[in-house]
């Protein structure tokens, strides 16, 4: 069985199961602080839905070649960027509309704290970042003003957080 990762090339011996030999593969990306990105075995394209357990013990010796591409977490966020970007106004607008909900005393503090939970995803992902890849719009002081004003059922500063301080800071 031939195995390739990026550049790397090696045979595998055919008593070891798929599973077994996709792990090498992963631990051998992962000591050089790379992810698995794309990965076929003879000429199927493998992805995480594959992954199950029956096709994990296949013998390695049903198959011929095995090919991985692996990436840095700098090449993955780069490449997730527009995506990010996507979804930080998709953010800004719901922000705004949040903030026009409660001036109106339409809202609740449900769809707050729903649209928080986003938040939070959002945050996790640009934070932890590496350097230059998104703008830093020190997202998080503000975040912790209007959790405050959130358990104050402040209702004038969550609006005003929300228009003001967070969707301006939201903006691609």
């Amino acid at each position: 069985m031939h195995v390739m990762l990026d550049q790397d090339q090696w045979e595998v011996v055919n008593t070891s199961s798929l599973g077994e030999v996709l792990a090498d593969i992963s631990e051998k990306a992962h000591a050089r602080a790379r992810l698995i990105t794309s990965l076929t075995v003879d000429q199927r394209t493998i992805t995480d839905r594959d992954l199950d357990p029956v096709f994990l013990r296949e013998p390695i010796a049903r198959f011929s070649r095995i090919r991985a591409i692996s990436q840095s977490m700098d090449e993955v966020m780069r490449g997730a960027a527009t995506t990010v970007s996507r979804y930080a106004s998709i953010l800004r607008t719901e922000a705004l509309e949040l903030a026009t909900q409660i001036r109106l005393g339409e809202e609740r503090l449900t769809s707050l704290d729903l649209w928080l939970g986003k938040l939070a995803d959002y945050l996790e992902l640009v934070e932890s970042k590496p350097a230059g890849t998104f703008p830093d719009r020190a997202m998080a002081p503000w975040t912790q003003v209007l959790l405050e004003a959130r358990n104050a059922r402040d209702l004038v500063r969550i609006a005003d957080l929300l228009e003001y301080e967070l969707a301006p800071r939201l903006e691609v």
